[in-house]
């Protein structure tokens, strides 16, 4: 038993409780019905004709407003000179996270309902967690249980992903909403060659959403890989999402105008409309950032992505409730696939990482152990700034010390969240999150 454990004990204390992570579960539960409520009045909003470029143009640059004075004065000593090429890093952010992310997003919401959507966001973990071991950024071993998991998990999740974008099924609940069905002229949307080929093969408005959302889940992984190197050469991650606000508001603007002419209606008719912008660039980007950088530094990042199917289950009450939304045997059932596939990757990286760091500590490798408790290379030099939590707990801390000599014990282990922070890549941090630009 460790001495952690032996104090918990002799003080009565048990569970997430005594360990100091209480408020952190009270906030990440907080921010869930924030996100939940953002996809709601989304949906409020694009249904009674608001234009989805202008909203977009409206959050990001509210976000932008608020987010600027804190990234000026809280990151100032840390941020490097800009340079041109971090300067076009900035744009491609903006490029994949606002326009290839944020408008998939929000038109497939409004091709299809606020608890599908919800639900595939499910796959942004999975799917980062792929990419990132395609490129390399992700070990799997495949002869331990823990590769096992993860490669069981990807295969579940993604294939729950492409279920929910191609298969609607039965109505498991019926609401009294009325149904979107092939409402939407094909052929003025996609034209008329490509819409007449889609009316042809039978193509719904449902999976048109549906795989307008799967490609908005690729495009935020995407996003989220590009954010690791950038992150080590300048580790002011406020200074990195404003910048991302405004080249995206600006390239959003550029493509307003040439979908829609410059024909655009720019006025907020309807109460729905003005609270929903306000609503998210005031609490989606703006309180909702603050509590999720907040609950990472407190609770580690794989806690925070672990609430992520939480706002699937409030959205599809609150749909149900007040937008009358139908629950469907296709979102049901790969969404079940989809959140099964996001704990068996999650409970993977932790079970690799636990492994990895008790037998690097009983080899006496201290150096490589500190290098796998920040979530880096061994072989990689330490970053300035990092927000990653250590994944060995006091509790483990003892457990390793327990098992070592006294001669060959690792001096005491490096823990940021008690010291200095530090900047790693890791696919669940606050800026990649999948909710945070949604």
């Amino acid at each position: 038993m460790g001495r952690a454990e032996r104090e918990k004990r002799r003080s009565g204390c048990i569970g997430w409780i005594c360990n100091g992570t209480g408020p952190v579960h009270v906030a990440l539960l907080i921010m869930q019905f924030g996100f939940a409520g953002h996809q709601i009045l989304s949906r409020v909003a694009l249904t009674t004709g608001l234009n989805q470029f202008v909203y977009a143009i409206y959050r990001n640059v509210l976000a932008l407003v608020i987010m600027s004075p804190f990234a000026y004065a809280l990151e100032k000593k840390a941020r490097p000179p800009l340079t041109v090429k971090l300067i076009s890093r900035f744009f491609l952010l903006g490029l994949l996270g606002i326009v290839g992310s944020q408008q998939l997003f929000l038109a497939g919401l409004i091709y299809t309902s606020a608890t599908f959507a919800a639900t595939m966001q499910n796959a942004v973990p999975v799917i980062t967690f792929l990419m990132a071991m395609l490129l390399g950024l992700e070990q799997v071993r495949i002869r331990r249980l823990d590769g096992h998991a993860k490669i069981v998990g990807t295969i579940i999740c993604v294939a729950g992903a492409v279920l929910m974008s191609v298969y609607k099924g039965p109505a498991v609940y019926q609401g009294w909403a009325k149904e979107p069905g092939n409402e939407i002229d094909l052929h003025a949307v996609f034209g008329s060659y490509l819409g007449g080929h889609l009316v042809r093969v039978g193509i719904t408005q449902w999976q048109i959403g549906g795989t307008l959302l799967l490609i908005n889940c690729i495009c935020w992984a995407g996003y989220l890989i590009m954010q690791g190197p950038i992150l080590m050469v300048c580790p002011t991650p406020l200074t990195i999402t404003a910048f991302t606000y405004f080249f995206g508001s600006l390239q959003v603007f550029v493509l307003m105008l040439i979908i829609n002419g410059g024909k655009v209606d720019w006025s907020l008719t309807t109460t729905p409309q003005i609270v929903s912008v306000v609503y998210a660039g005031v609490i989606s980007s703006g309180i909702n950032f603050s509590l999720q950088s907040w609950a990472i530094q407190k609770g580690g990042p794989l806690l925070v992505s672990l609430y992520t199917p939480v706002q699937t289950v409030i959205v599809a009450i609150l749909s149900v409730i007040i937008l009358g939304d139908s629950l469907y045997l296709g979102s049901v059932v790969g969404g079940t696939g989809a959140v099964l596939g996001l704990y068996l990757v999650t409970w993977g990286q932790v079970e690799h990482r636990k492994r990895d760091a008790l037998e690097l500590a009983a080899a006496g490798k201290t150096d490589d152990l500190e290098a796998r408790l920040e979530g880096r290379r061994p072989d990689s030099p330490r970053p300035r700034l990092s927000l990653t939590q250590p994944l060995l707990e006091e509790e483990e801390e003892d457990q390793v010390a327990e098992i070592l000599p006294p001669r060959t014990r690792p001096p005491a282990l490096h823990n940021p969240s008690k010291s200095s922070v530090s900047f790693t890549f890791d696919e669940s941090h606050p800026l990649l999150s999948p909710h945070h630009m949604e």
